[in-house]
């Protein structure tokens, strides 16, 4: 018996932080000291204590709520600007009803922006603003629409200008990021897992069986969630080579 491998790298932060804190629970209940760690143990904690403080400020950060709520402003604009194109496909002037169909052919080929992932959405914007300000003009003053292209132009801009201050407030954070805090958390775990199967291997498994029985089940676990993920990443980048395409998850 031994306490089996996990490739902890692949680990995601939320998951990378879960299995190091189910290993706390199972070493506080069977003690340092019966485990033969209490030399080590403290230094691991010191580490996954640095973690938690590290992914604390990366969940935290002040501005994901507002970007939600600027990507939903512009969202609601861009729909309220498709709303007008389909209302006057219904216009009784007949030149009015040209303009919405030429320009809700337009938006057609942009597709429904406002599902888009974040800077697909944002460049989407930009160049669908600047079709409605230069080629098509002309159809945007027949329907009087000016103030909204306007109005989408000024909500996009104001979720770049706040997706920008994410970047820099991200570029700001101290040298210990969280990159380093679960690496030196592992390094922290990998010396206990040496140290408590050397311990088996001389001692035999009788003292440690419970214990590690516990953890390689969570282990196993998240082995389990790695080979799912794998097994999706493989489809999708087959499905992009059939068409061509890149896949990007939502926002």
């Amino acid at each position: 018996m031994e306490i089996i491998t996990l490739y902890l790298i692949s680990l995601r932060n939320e998951e990378h932080y879960k299995l190091h804190l189910d290993f706390t629970k199972l070493v506080a209940q069977y003690t340092p000291a019966a485990l033969g760690i209490e030399l080590k143990y403290p230094a691991y904690l010191a580490a996954f204590d640095l973690e938690t403080q590290a992914l604390n400020v990366v969940q935290g950060s002040v501005l994901t709520d507002e970007l939600f709520v600027s990507d939903s402003e512009r969202d609601n604009t861009f729909r309220g600007l498709a709303g007008t194109f389909k209302s006057a496909l219904n216009h009784f002037n007949p030149e009015t009803r040209a303009a919405a169909s030429r320009l809700t052919l337009l938006l057609d080929t942009y597709g429904n922006l406002a599902a888009k992932p974040y800077d697909q959405e944002t460049a989407a914007i930009i160049k669908l603003v600047s079709d409605l300000e230069g080629a098509y003009a002309a159809d945007v003053a027949t329907l009087a629409i000016a103030g909204w292209a306007a109005e989408l132009k000024t909500r996009n801009n104001a979720f770049d200008s706040l997706k920008n201050m994410r970047y820099d407030e991200n570029t700001a954070k101290p040298q210990q990021n969280l990159k380093e805090a679960r690496q030196n958390t592992d390094t922290a775990y990998r010396a206990i897992v040496k140290r408590i199967n050397a311990l088996i291997e001389v001692n035999g498994d009788t003292a440690y069986a419970g214990f590690v029985a516990a953890l390689n089940e969570r282990i196993e676990n998240f082995q389990r969630i790695l080979a799912q993920r794998q097994g999706r990443n493989a489809k999708a980048n087959e499905s992009d080579d059939n068409s061509g395409g890149e896949a990007e998850s939502k926002k």
